[in-house]
């Protein structure tokens, strides 16, 4: 019996294994982690856009849709807000719409001056519990199209969006942009 010795480059050797190291297998890991950290703050940031671009949106639709009521019914509708609840309702149709959190309106001084004498009228008027929230008027839609109010401004982090009520058709214009980061 004759023994050979063990020799990796033997081709008459066990066949060789080829295997990864330690750190071969750290690296590819600590890469896969950044990459999918990198693919989650994406993710986020682009969930947060959306959310705030779909409340612009309803919010858009909503002030449409109680123009065209006031249109059709021949009658002037009254777009209301409550801040407390962060809700819009118009009054022809009771349609109510909530601004979803990340959204703020940010009231103008006529807004917040109407704000606080609703306040103040809701206090005199009422002291039990059961008193209902101050709600202050943002639009008022006309029969013929025409409506009033002052521009909204809605704030969420870096971005802000403006809706404009032309008063003498009635049109909704809405404004987004985001803000420099340089200017904070």
């Amino acid at each position: 019996m004759r023994i050979r010795p063990h020799c990796p480059h033997n081709s008459d050797a066990v066949s060789d294994s080829r295997a990864f190291t330690l750190v071969e297998l750290i690296v590819v890991v600590a890469v896969m982690g950044m990459g999918l950290s990198l693919f989650l703050g994406i993710n986020y940031r682009q969930r947060e856009a959306f959310r705030w671009r779909t409340n612009l949106r309803e919010l858009h639709v909503f002030l449409k849709v109680a123009r065209s009521y006031a249109i059709l019914e021949r009658r002037t509708n009254i777009c209301r807000f409550n801040p407390k609840k962060k809700q819009f309702s118009e009054e022809l149709r009771g349609r109510q719409m909530i601004l979803t959190a990340p959204a703020e309106l940010v009231l103008s001084a006529a807004q917040a001056t109407a704000l606080a004498a609703a306040e103040h009228e809701l206090e005199v008027a009422e002291d039990d519990e059961t008193k209902p929230a101050p709600q202050i008027i943002l639009f008022t839609f006309y029969a013929d199209g025409g409506a009033s109010g002052e521009p909204l401004l809605l704030k969420s982090g870096r971005r802000q969006a403006v809706l404009e009520v032309d008063s003498l058709t009635g049109g909704i214009k809405l404004t987004e942009q985001v803000a420099d980061a340089s200017i904070q």
